[in-house]
């Protein structure tokens, strides 16, 4: 599912854009089953949404890692604090269903947490990333073995 991503938000790097617009059409999608009313349904779209978000944050940790981004730590821990918010979330769908808690949250703060980790988070590793190229790995450094 493909959502549609404010020009703002747009970090000119493909995966990472394809990836956010992905989250945001899932985001889209819980809404409306919140709108539904069926618990099941929306204990569904949260985890379509929850595992896309996993999904995209290993992909991000990976190019951190991978392009020595300076400030990666911290932009993983980022990343833990909202998965942790999430299930909270699911928590809440859990006991109570379609909450006003749960609409809240699917309208106002999951949309803004991902509007503003895209704008401050994500676009310092897409400049990262457009300067700095993936450092080999330990093993691609080691010297090739000569025959014995």
């Amino acid at each position: 599912m493909s959502g549609a991503i404010p020009k703002e938000l747009r970090l000119d790097h493909p995966d990472l854009d394809r990836q956010h617009g992905e989250l945001f059409g899932l985001l889209e999608a819980a809404a409306a089953a919140f709108d539904l009313g069926d618990r099941a349904e929306l204990l569904a779209a949260l985890a379509r949404f929850t595992e896309a978000l996993l999904t995209h944050t290993a992909e991000e940790d990976r190019l951190m890692e991978a392009s020595l981004f300076p400030d990666r730590g911290r932009h993983r821990q980022a990343h833990e604090l909202f998965l942790a918010d999430l299930e909270r979330l699911r928590l809440e769908v859990e006991a109570g269903g379609a909450t006003p808690v749960v609409d809240e949250w699917l309208r106002l703060r999951v949309p803004e947490w991902l509007r503003f980790h895209v704008a401050v988070n994500d676009t310092k590793v897409a400049q990262h990333l457009a300067t700095h190229r993936a450092t080999p790995s330990r093993a691609a450094r080691r010297p090739a073995r000569r025959p014995s």
